[in-house]
């Protein structure tokens, strides 16, 4: 456990010392929210005629939602990459703290404060304001996202060698896992499961039940679940036996 606490305390150290750790730490949550305030009192009223965004709001809220387990994903790589360049990983072999522990506390925490920025974007944002969202029914479904976080940080520390090609991960990831909000936006019906391969698609489709209805749906929000347990054990064990 004090291992874990100078872990901890020493990745504060690390996110503060960087400075786009720092905006992505603490500034990217809060500019979603004040994007989110922008569009809703300033943009919206002046596009009415032309486009009825106000309609739209719940698809905005989903793609946000999306972003903020990938920001706190990509820091969680980059400090990953930084100690595996340092040769901590290899440090590790001969700490009373194993491997093991080390990538769960390092998946752990950023995953922690991606459910609290998630938990708390809601009702900071307003894009639910007006819908049949339900705060206690939306709960399971964020942590369905934030265990997004430690599948992107695990696949960009597991196939990328070096910082560039981790951007290169990020930005094709990126596009991949953001594909299936396009399920919603062109109201697909059924053809929408041609999404289903992707992990995003089943936490968004479990966050369209609560945004929709206040409802949890169960059988995606389980299939959700078991998909991101499935994909961070395999990832696991692929950075294991690389590193």
């Amino acid at each position: 456990m004090v291992y874990i606490l100078k872990l901890a305390i020493n990745d504060f150290r690390n996110v503060i010392r960087d400075r786009f750790f720092v905006f992505a730490f603490f500034f990217y949550p809060v500019m979603l929210i004040l994007f989110s305030r922008i569009i809703i009192h300033l943009i919206a009223p002046r596009i009415e005629s032309v486009f009825p965004l106000a309609a739209n709001y719940s698809l905005l809220f989903m793609f946000f939602i999306i972003l903020i387990p990938f920001i706190f994903s990509f820091i969680a790589a980059f400090l990953i990459l930084d100690e595996r360049d340092e040769h901590l990983l290899t440090v590790l072999r001969v700490m009373p703290i194993s491997r093991n522990s080390y990538l769960s506390y390092r998946m752990l925490f950023m995953s922690v404060f991606s459910f609290i920025v998630l938990m708390i974007f809601p009702p900071l944002s307003g894009l639910v304001d007006g819908t049949q969202f339900s705060y206690l029914t939306y709960i399971p479904v964020a942590i369905l996202f934030a265990l997004f976080t430690p599948v992107s940080a695990l696949l960009v520390a597991s196939f990328a060698t070096n910082k560039v090609q981790a951007f290169a991960i990020f930005k094709i990831g990126g596009t991949v896992f953001i594909l299936p909000i396009f399920a919603f936006f062109l109201n697909l019906g059924n053809l929408r499961y041609i999404f289903s391969p992707v992990p995003n698609f089943w936490s968004l489709l479990s966050l369209d039940s609560v945004i929709q209805n206040g409802t949890l749906d169960i059988i995606p929000l389980a299939v959700g679940y078991v998909f991101h347990i499935i994909l961070i054990a395999i990832l696991f064990y692929i950075f294991n036996k690389k590193y």
